[in-house]
């Protein structure tokens, strides 16, 4: 029967453990769903169910510590950084368990997320609601936190300046008035903005 012969605290929640068979890894003890964490010590026998859990545990572990290693560069999506996650072979069950404890934390936050994304695209893109919405389905993010997000954003910024912006710029393209309307609705301006705000230019 496989045994634990070794476990080092490395923080409160946090514990490397060596089992009898070879393996060792890391553990968050939250992660644990059938071995109780007072029973996680030295010459403790395991059942397979046991061993399964401690490996899952593990799994999930180096799942949350690859996630960081990503939202230490930037904000991410749970979408998005699920994708990458699963390209770096990390299981289903252990991204979501390792997400869902990031999230509860505010390591993870796809408002945040959605926010960061808004700036950034706001620097060298001139673009309507209805773009910029598109943009963050795109990326996983629930519609109601885009309205929100949105609202906020539209805020501090006014989208009758941002079209204003970009007439300007189809005008120094010497785009046609046809053209610049085509232009505006694939830019997430509605008809009724573009029809309104050109009538006055």
């Amino acid at each position: 029967m496989v045994h634990i012969t070794t476990t080092k605290q490395i923080s409160w929640d946090c514990v490397q453990v060596t089992l009898s068979m070879g393996s060792s890894f890391f553990i968050r003890t939250c992660y644990l769903q059938l071995l109780p964490v007072h029973e996680v010590v030295v010459g403790r026998e395991l059942s397979d169910e046991e061993v399964d859990d401690l490996v899952t545990a593990g799994l999930t572990f180096a799942a949350e510590k690859a996630a960081v290693n990503y939202l230490e560069r930037a904000e991410q999506s749970r979408y998005l950084l699920t994708i990458k996650l699963k390209k770096k072979e990390h299981t289903e069950g252990a991204i979501s368990k390792a997400l869902d404890y990031l999230e509860e934390r505010g390591f993870l936050s796809d408002v945040r997320y959605a926010q960061a994304w808004l700036r950034n695209r706001s620097i060298n893109h001139t673009e309507g609601r209805n773009r910029l919405l598109s943009g963050l389905l795109a990326k996983g993010i629930n519609r109601k936190i885009i309205s929100e997000v949105l609202d906020e954003y539209f805020e501090s910024v006014s989208q009758d300046d941002v079209l204003e912006r970009a007439i300007e710029k189809c005008h120094r393209l010497g785009k046609s008035q046809e053209a610049t309307e085509k232009y505006l609705l694939r830019k997430g301006f509605s008809y009724k903005e573009i029809k309104s705000k050109m009538s006055k230019i």
